[in-house]
């Protein structure tokens, strides 16, 4: 896409815009004079064609960028995936990129194509205003609660985005209890409260989306009362042991009968389980199995 001077843009086709695509581009048109900030929701991830100079050779190549696809209404806004995130040199996964459509992210208009009816943008300069503010809101401390919005959901992980802060969850950060696989429960785009737990050394924050929810070992103590039986499915294993879903987040840590062996179960199996005691102290309840479902 050629750089072009915002008052070389032909505006002539403006006046047949309809009312939607006239707001649509009031908002391309004050986001790239001004590096004010939109929000859209990522539809995809598409490959850009260009040619670069190398900074070694000073020849022009031939190279491919993917980047994620914007699309408010009709313009399509490309956002290279070098400003993508707040750290140029930030290596990720090509599954990072596949798993954020659905999402919605903040950006900043670099480059208009009026005639290709598209525009370039940058998530990175977006990320930066973010955490300015952010910054200097002194009456955020530690322990208050935040909103975060999901980015790209993996079966163990989740990153998640607050305030132009990206932040990469594990689950003992997300819930509770274990989860078979989080892209059942958790997608992109969604909103979830989080408690703040302060900065770190390198200037990210840290998050907890698990402890901003009240803890269901809380009145659940008398749902599964001790030496009850309940249908529960397996969600993990640790040494021996197995954590079993009794309800949403509330897990009963389990161990087999005598007769059983690992081998015969597998996270995702339904079981019949036997609740052997509670641990109050931790809020944990335990449990075990007496056989599949």
């Amino acid at each position: 896409m050629p750089k072009t001077d915002f008052f070389d843009i032909d505006f002539s086709n403006d006046k047949a815009l309809s009312p939607e695509e006239r707001r649509e581009w009031n908002d391309i048109y004050a986001s790239y004079r001004a590096k004010s900030l939109l929000t859209g929701r990522v539809v995809g991830v598409d490959e850009l064609h260009l040619q670069a100079r190398n900074p070694n050779s000073g020849l022009l190549e031939d190279r491919t960028i993917r980047c994620l696809v914007v699309l408010d209404y009709r313009v399509k806004v490309l956002i290279p995936e070098t400003e993508v995130w707040f750290d140029q040199n930030t290596q990720v996964s090509d599954n990072v990129l596949r798993n954020m459509p659905g999402a919605m992210v903040d950006y900043v208009i670099r480059e208009v194509d009026r005639e290709g009816e598209c525009a370039l943008a940058s998530r990175r300069l977006a990320l930066d205003r973010r955490q300015r503010t952010f910054r200097n809101k002194l009456h955020i401390r530690e322990g208050d609660k935040v909103t975060c919005q999901a980015l790209a959901i993996g079966p163990t992980k989740m990153l998640v985005t607050c305030h132009g802060f990206d932040r990469a969850l594990a689950q003992h950060s997300i819930s509770h209890g274990m989860i078979l696989d989080l892209r059942e429960d958790y997608h992109s785009g969604d909103v979830y409260e989080a408690i703040f737990q302060g900065f770190q050394e390198d200037g990210s924050i840290r998050l907890s989306i698990r402890d901003a929810k009240p803890h269901p070992f809380d009145g659940a103590d008398n749902r599964p009362p001790v030496h009850s039986r309940r249908v529960a499915r397996i969600t993990g294993k640790y040494a021996g042991g197995v954590h079993c879903a009794l309800e949403k987040e509330l897990d009963c840590l389990c161990l087999y009968s005598p007769e059983q062996r690992d081998s015969e179960f597998d996270p995702g199996d339904w079981v019949i389980i036997v609740v052997s005691r509670m641990d109050y102290a931790r809020k944990k309840v335990y449990g075990i199995i007496v056989g599949k479902r």
